[in-house]
């Protein structure tokens, strides 16, 4: 039977906690981060053969260990806002749907996918997901230039909430995720996403994160 787990990271572990027969088990599968830069905090990745399942579901919470889904700040990302997100090929490449429900309604947000889990600091979920990655970026300069920096490239999620606080997103892509470097994260951003140069892909401050559920690889 397929186990059917989630993920998340304390400062000093990566936890997936995992369902099996109605028994829930907390599988530690790496004890130490991994540096991914001179003085900068490193989320450790899943072990290879785990990746994210094609639907997450979540509910925003303050952030403890083990959290999937964290709300960094309550006033425009309120404790218990119900988040879907669901990832799928087509003919072409990729598609990905975004559900928010309980958020302030009107209010623009910026979304997108990102490379790492969440944790209790926004920065942790690291830098967009790039299909082509841009060379001048790492883990301290994120990604401006509009070549990478794109919605073609990333996968952008904006959306503005309507009357009913409720947030959508579809969005197709012309290329398709890869199992060796997967998008584990979506994070909901303060501001419509920019796109002109040395501004390109920044969308204000992370409002909340959602680690996508893992399971392992059937391969």
């Amino acid at each position: 039977m397929a186990l059917l787990c989630q993920s998340a990271r304390s400062p000093a572990r990566y936890v997936v906690f995992c369902q099996n027969r109605g028994m829930r088990s907390r599988l530690l599968l790496l004890a130490a981060p991994l540096a991914l830069g001179i003085g900068s905090p490193a989320v450790a990745a899943p072990a290879p053969d785990w990746i994210p399942a094609h639907v997450t579901q979540g509910t925003f919470r303050d952030w403890a260990e083990a959290t999937p889904s964290v709300t960094y700040d309550p006033k425009t990302v309120p404790v218990g806002a119900k988040v879907r997100l669901a990832v799928g090929e087509t003919r072409e490449g990729s598609r990905v749907l975004l559900k928010v429900t309980g958020l302030v309604p009107g209010r623009a947000y910026g979304a997108h996918l990102h490379t790492r889990a969440c944790t209790d600091d926004p920065a942790d979920a690291g830098p967009h997901y790039q299909h082509r990655i841009d060379p001048a970026a790492d883990a301290e300069h994120a990604s401006v230039d509009p070549r990478y920096a794109n919605p073609d490239n990333e996968v952008w999620l904006d959306f503005t909430a309507d009357a009913q606080g409720i947030g959508r997103a579809d969005r197709t892509q012309e290329w398709r995720f890869s199992d060796a470097r997967p998008a584990w994260s979506m994070v909901l951003h303060a501001e419509h996403t920019h796109t002109a140069p040395g501004e390109a892909g920044t969308a204000g401050a992370r409002l909340a994160c959602m680690t996508r559920t893992a399971v392992r690889d059937p391969g």
